[in-house]
């Protein structure tokens, strides 16, 4: 556990807030975006906005430790969720599946390294 971080209960509690917003916006964006990499895309930059306003409201002090710790929890829901939906409800799994565990799994990096840029000393 050396190499994740401990998450406070207002850590979780937004994390699960965050969550929430992304998961309800994956179920009413095909309403407004009709092709597939559109959608994507809002996906991309809707998960790296949430991934950011997390590490802004918590300000982790070791961020590589909580980036390990947010993307093990945004990886295993998005791959529960994903096999939940796509494998036993729709029976419609896809390479897409998988694409967007690999955007939950590493945007939680890329907006580590950005806000550790950006942070104020």
């Amino acid at each position: 556990m050396r190499h994740f971080a401990t998450l406070k209960l207002k850590d979780i509690l937004i994390l699960i807030g965050l969550i929430i917003i992304g998961f309800g916006w994956t179920l009413i964006d095909q309403i407004f975006l009709p092709e597939s990499y559109q959608r994507f895309i809002a996906f991309i930059i809707l998960v790296f906005i949430l991934c950011y306003l997390q590490f802004v409201l918590n300000k982790p002090a070791k961020v590589i430790h909580y980036s390990n710790s947010i993307a093990l929890i945004t990886l295993s829901f998005t791959i529960i969720v994903s096999i939940i939906m796509h494998m036993i409800i729709n029976k419609d799994f896809s390479y897409k599946s998988i694409m967007i565990w690999l955007i939950s799994g590493l945007l939680p990096y890329i907006t580590g390294f950005l806000y550790m840029k950006t942070k104020k000393k």
